[in-house]
């Protein structure tokens, strides 16, 4: 068991539970007006716009507030308790009003049906109008790059880690707590607490990987048998003598079974001999189940009594069920080991094995006056031991890795332990820690090596010692992005990422896992830069580690995760289980891989007229494919399925256990794909169930308009369900339909901005032809979240306009969004929280 003290040691400096990050006023960071100030400059008033933003907004903006809105939201009036006249000035306005208001008039839930709404060109005049107001000059200034709290691993990053740097998948996160979410993604630092009960699990995991991938030979399966002469099995005839030796006649042998752990040389020892003083030494063949010649020995005369003479010889053995026979050769005949052959190993009748297997549990009496010229030679016992020397492949993947050196023994102690440990330590500590190490950082835990082997442990239980201490260290099990003592911020008060740390980000937001060997390099020789970083990506993307992005971005992103959670009616659904929600995971991870290592348009997660499905998916969905759980490619040509809105993952986990939700689809089209983040019901409003219902035989479709009566529900629901309702041609596990209890289907909707649609796939086509960059956007902006481990703040939408506009002018390609990203200030720098 490691030193708890010695562990906990070296734990100083890291916060267990990282505080948020801080502005320079000491409060968290939140969506804010823009500051009106260069860095370094006063001003008399903070509040006071800029004179070319406010001349902007009173041209684009002020028009259409007043038309629309002010009627409803002013001083007087204060529907919903918002005053908009403020607004009017750009002056007063607090920061949760103006994303309120933004937020809402994206969602297109205001104005209300019942008055006079904008033209569609007219509400993105005024969405447009209101981004500027609340963030241009923001971007002039050159906001900072933001800072990231240190943080711990989550379980994927430490089950992805611990795999890479051993080559075990032992997934030993999964017996950890499950870690908190913070802006749609679990590697957000600020909500990464560490609890007692993790630093606990810390300690039994790393216990558990090292002894996993760090090997001793004295543990490794071997063979150490003696077979007493009591239990030598003989095929044919023989007598037993006084002290149990096997005497056997001409024709008979003696043979054992073995299972052998593994390839390699075996030391084979045979007691026994000839039964007369005058008789000349009989040659013994070992032979293996096939009757094949391994190796001779020769023993003489068995010297009477108890006692033998013995021999022992070397063979080489394969791994498995293994059988070796004995065979006194008492005629003279040609011996030719690896060429002779004797047909008695083939030709054991196994009913006769059996029998005599079965007669060892029996003694047998000994004869006192056996006939030594019947009976010329005798057994009195076996010996196997081996294998001499343990094959590579008997060890753990990467234990000579990690065990390069051993330290010397004499008379079995060990010596010059520290520096053998060292020289070990010096390999792989870098790959552990992301970075370089120094021999003072190496020594303690070359300390616990020696103080291991001076318990009397194997070296290799010392190893294991330190490997433990390695795992349970803050710079493995955080990411802590410092600036060196001699670095130099910028002029906006940012540092660079060291050459380690952008190593580490990288392989963190492609991987979910720590860099490997390459990028360390390329780190240590300061060369990961320019082009360099490029070439990276694109390496690292083509990298099967990358299947991470899908499984912890995407997935999060598109709520994948809920999937495992979710329930369907048995009854209604019985083709609904476990198998077949995994099978709709992957297949949306497939093609999230597919557009990203292909660098193709956003656009294809809406438009594509092809999948990724195996055998249970293919029956959902009515296409015949190749049989089994291997997924294939498929075409979607001449079925209603397009991109993701068809995918079961997605029409799934917007469904009810019992039926479907066009709520529920609506909202996570609005959130997941437009970006547009669906306002909280009111308080009070009643859930679909609970409130006034329709007739008995009525639709889905007239209940929801039911609900959407109240006044409190229609302005966000009718927005929600029009886009709902153009899935509703598909069933709550993604079956196509076109009636529901006796209902036909009416699949057709409204975009917030007016135009018409029938049934997912022309909704999917409409997203797909027109609202492309609001999918780009939205997906630059959770995965900007994702890369950097933190919420974003308005300072942060300057770079999202920056992404989006250069992927632009190539399609917005998902490839060309993830390395600008890359480029980014808030990836490449850091802001101090001091």
């Amino acid at each position: 068991m490691l030193t708890t003290a010695f562990v906990l040691a070296g734990w100083g400096g890291y916060p267990a539970r990282a505080e948020a990050p801080q502005d320079d006023s000491g409060t968290s960071p939140s969506a804010s007006a823009p500051s009106k100030e260069a860095p370094g400059e006063d001003s008399e008033d903070t509040n006071k716009p800029d004179p070319e933003q406010l001349a902007a907004w009173e041209e684009n903006g002020v028009p259409l507030l007043e038309a629309y809105c002010i009627d409803c939201h002013n001083e007087d009036y204060k529907e919903a308790g918002l005053d908009l006249t403020p607004f009017l000035s750009l002056k007063d306005v607090s920061p949760p009003e103006f994303q309120r208001v933004l937020e809402m008039v994206r969602f297109g839930a205001m104005p209300p049906e019942d008055y006079d709404t904008p033209e569609i060109e007219e509400r993105k005049q005024l969405v447009h109008a209101l981004e500027d107001a609340a963030f241009s000059s923001t971007c002039d200034l050159r906001p900072k790059a933001g800072k990231v709290t240190v943080r711990r691993l989550n379980r994927s990053e430490y089950n992805n880690a611990i795999r890479d740097l051993f080559g075990i998948d032992l997934k030993p996160a999964d017996k950890f707590p499950s870690d908190e979410v913070g802006a749609g993604f679990d590697n957000n630092g600020d909500v990464l607490s560490l609890s007692p009960m993790l630093i606990e699990k810390y300690f039994e995991a790393a216990e558990s990987v090292a002894d996993a991938v760090i090997g001793d030979p004295k543990e490794l399966p071997s063979i150490d048998k003696d077979v007493a002469p009591d239990q030598i099995p003989v095929y044919g005839n023989f007598e037993v003598g006084s002290f149990n030796g096997r005497f056997v006649d001409k024709e008979s042998f003696a043979w054992i079974d073995l299972d052998v752990p593994f390839d390699g040389e075996y030391r084979i020892g045979i007691r026994g001999g000839v039964t007369t003083s005058k008789a000349d030494p009989v040659t013994v063949a070992i032979v293996d189940g096939e009757g094949l010649l391994l190796k001779t020995v020769e023993l003489k005369y068995f010297g009477g009594g108890g006692s033998a003479d013995s021999e022992r010889e070397t063979v080489e053995l394969k791994r498995g069920k293994r059988r070796l026979g004995f065979i006194p050769i008492l005629e003279e005949q040609e011996l030719k080991v690896g060429e002779t052959r004797f047909d008695q190993m083939t030709t054991m009748d196994e009913a006769v094995v059996n029998e005599v297997i079965e007669g060892l549990a029996d003694p047998i009496p000994p004869n006192r006056r056996i006939d030594f010229a019947e009976h010329p030679f005798m057994f009195r016992s076996f010996e196997v031991n081996g294998p001499s020397r343990h094959p590579k492949d008997a060890f753990p993947p990467k234990h000579f890795d990690l065990v390069r050196h051993v330290a010397p023994q004499n008379r079995g102690r060990y010596k010059d332990v520290r520096q053998t440990a060292m020289k070990n330590l010096r390999e792989f500590m870098p790959l552990v820690f992301r970075g370089p190490v120094t021999d003072e950082e190496i020594k303690p835990y070359a300390q616990l090596v020696e103080q291991a082997t001076g318990e009397r442990e194997s070296f290799y239980v010392g190893m294991r010692r330190a490997l433990t201490a390695l795992l349970v260290s803050p710079r493995f099990l955080f990411r802590a992005e410092l600036p060196n003592a001699d670095a130099e911020p910028n002029e906006f008060g940012d540092y660079a990422l060291t050459q380690h740390q952008l190593a580490t980000r990288l392989s963190f937001f492609l991987w979910s896992s720590t860099p490997d060997e390459t990028l360390l390099e390329l780190a240590d020789k300061g060369k990961l830069a320019g082009e360099e970083v490029d070439k990276q990506v694109k390496r690292m993307l083509e990298d099967g580690r990358a299947t991470a992005l899908a499984k912890d971005f995407a997935a999060q992103w598109l709520g994948l995760r809920n999937l495992d959670g979710h329930e369907a009616d048995e009854k209604r659904f019985p083709m609904f289980d476990d198998q077949l929600k995994l099978a709709m995971s992957r297949e949306t991870e497939m093609l999230f891989m597919h557009v990203i290592r292909n660098n193709l348009p956003v656009s294809e997660f809406l438009t594509a007229d092809y999948s990724f499905i195996n055998e249970p998916l293919a029956k959902l969905y009515g296409i015949e494919s190749p049989k089994g759980n291997e997924f294939q490619r498929v075409s979607l040509e001449g079925t209603p399925r397009r991109g993701l809105l068809s995918h079961a993952s997605v029409l799934t986990l917007t469904s009810m256990p019992t039926r479907t939700s066009p709520v529920l689809r609506g909202k996570w089209i609005l959130e997941n794909i437009l970006g547009i983040k669906a306002p909280d019901p009111p308080a009070g409003v009643p859930e679909l169930e609970e409130s006034e219902t329709a007739a008995a035989t009525a639709s889905l479709r007239e209940q929801l308009e039911l609900h959407r009566a109240s006044s409190g529900c229609a302005s966000c629901h009718r927005v929600m369900d029009q886009l709902g309702f153009g899935l509703d041609d598909f069933d709550a596990i993604g079956r196509f339909r076109t009636e529901d209890s006796g209902h036909p289907i009416d699949a057709s909707g409204a975009m917030p901005d007016g135009r018409s649609f029938n049934g997912g796939a022309e909704l999917s086509k409409m997203l797909g032809d027109t609202e492309i960059e609001a999918l780009a956007r939205t997906m630059t902006e959770r995965m900007l979240t994702f890369a950097i481990g933190r919420e974003l703040t308005p300072d942060d939408r300057c770079t999202i306009d920056d992404v989006v506009e250069k992927t632009r002018p190539n399609g917005f390609r998902l490839a060309d969004i993830a390395s600008a990203i890359i480029d980014s200030r808030q990836f490449r720098f850091q802001t101090p929280t001091r």
